[in-house]
């Protein structure tokens, strides 16, 4: 039995608006699914930093923080419907008539902030309630590989006072 409070694999990714308020969204949908394994995370980079030194000893003197850390999702599906792609921003969707598939026309993809939400096998939940997605699709043409969509995302300050950038919810019970 996973531990209630930890994470252990993926369930979904929603995706939706930001709320007018700048808020979490409310209305999430998973756009995508069929996650290539092994490819969903979201870290805290640590951030760079520069010693300081001086002549006087062979220790830092001092360290300076020269970036700060940043939060980074990735991603990968293997879906790449026009439907899917269209919802992530890619181009605009034409759908197929008299039977006939729908289709896609594509120009470079434009990132887009979306309010987002991770929620794992054992039932915790990340919630971003802003984030900066950029999709870029991947058309492998080899015989030994699907062709995939790559999604990198930036959690960024909600513009609602008091939200955090990330909530943890642990995994019910």
């Amino acid at each position: 039995m996973a531990r209630k409070n930890n994470v252990l694999g993926l369930k979904a990714v929603k995706m939706g608006p930001i709320e007018v308020d700048g808020g979490m969204g409310t209305v999430l949908t998973e756009i995508l699914g069929a996650t290539v394994k092994g490819s969903a995370s979201l870290i805290l980079n640590e951030g760079t930093s520069e010693e300081i030194e001086i002549e006087e000893e062979e220790v830092a003197y001092d360290e300076l923080e020269t970036a700060a850390p940043k939060w980074v999702f990735q991603c990968e599906s293997y879906n790449l419907s026009a439907k899917a792609l269209s919802e992530l921003g890619v181009g605009e969707l034409e759908e197929g008539v008299g039977g006939l598939p729908d289709s896609i026309g594509i120009d470079v993809p434009i990132p887009m902030e979306l309010s987002v939400q991770i929620e794992t096998k054992n039932g915790a939940k990340l919630d971003i309630a802003r984030m900066k997605l950029k999709v870029r699709p991947q058309f492998d043409l080899m015989k030994a590989q699907f062709g995939k969509v790559i999604i990198t995302g930036t959690p960024l300050k909600p513009t609602k006072a008091g939200i955090k950038t990330i909530k943890k919810t642990d995994a019910p019970g």
